[in-house]
C-alpha cells in the first residue's frame, strides 16, 4: 500500500500543477504600456447633462484610433476648499476607439483654464474586441487652447493597460 500512495503522489502532484499552470496561464493579462499623443477639442452637446463632450485622435499604439468623451459632472474647485475658484474638477465617461475594438474608461480630471492646463485619471472599465476584460490605468495631461466657444487640447497619454 505505501507503494501506491508513493505512486500517486508523484503521478498526481505533477498532473494537479500541470492542470493549475494551464489555468493560471488561460487567466494571464499582456500588459502594454502606453506613451502616445492625444489632440482634440471639446464642445457642447446633448448626450452629456452638463452639455460638453470631447473628442480626439490618438497618433500611434494600442489605442491608435480616436477618443470620445461625455462629460456628466463638473464642479469648480478640486475638492479643496482652499483650492483657488478657477480650477474646476469633472468627471466623464470615455471610449477610445480602435481598428481592434473599443476601451471603456471612468474619467476624472481638473482643469485650470486661467493657466491653460489639465490633468485627468483615466480607469479602465470595459471594452470591446481586443479590450474584452481589459484592465488598467490612463493618464492624460496637456494644454489648452481656447478659441471662442471650441476648447483644443494637445495632450500625451500614458499608463497600462492590460489585455486578457
Amino acid at each position: 500500500m505505501k507503494l501506491d500512495n508513493i505512486a500517486v503522489k508523484y503521478l498526481l502532484i505533477p498532473v494537479l500543477l500541470g492542470l493549475l499552470s494551464v489555468s493560471l496561464a488561460g487567466q494571464a493579462s499582456d500588459c502594454k504600456i502606453v506613451n502616445t499623443q492625444l489632440n482634440g477639442s471639446s464642445f457642447i452637446c446633448g448626450e452629456s447633462p452638463i452639455a460638453i463632450c470631447a473628442d480626439g485622435v490618438i497618433s500611434s499604439g494600442i489605442l491608435k484610433g480616436t477618443k470620445m468623451a461625455v462629460y456628466t459632472a463638473g464642479a469648480p474647485g478640486a475638492g479643496l476648499f482652499t483650492e483657488s475658484p478657477v480650477v474646476a474638477s469633472y468627471s466623464a465617461d470615455a471610449v477610445f476607439t480602435t481598428k481592434r475594438g473599443e476601451l471603456h474608461l471612468s474619467q476624472l480630471g481638473v482643469t485650470d483654464p486661467i493657466n491653460q492646463i489639465f490633468t485627468e485619471l483615466n480607469r479602465v472599465v470595459g471594452g470591446t474586441g481586443r479590450f474584452s476584460g481589459a484592465t488598467g490605468e490612463l493618464f492624460i495631461s496637456g494644454t489648452l487652447n481656447t478659441p471662442e466657444l471650441v476648447t483644443g487640447f494637445e495632450s500625451r497619454v500614458t499608463g497600462t493597460v492590460c489585455i486578457n
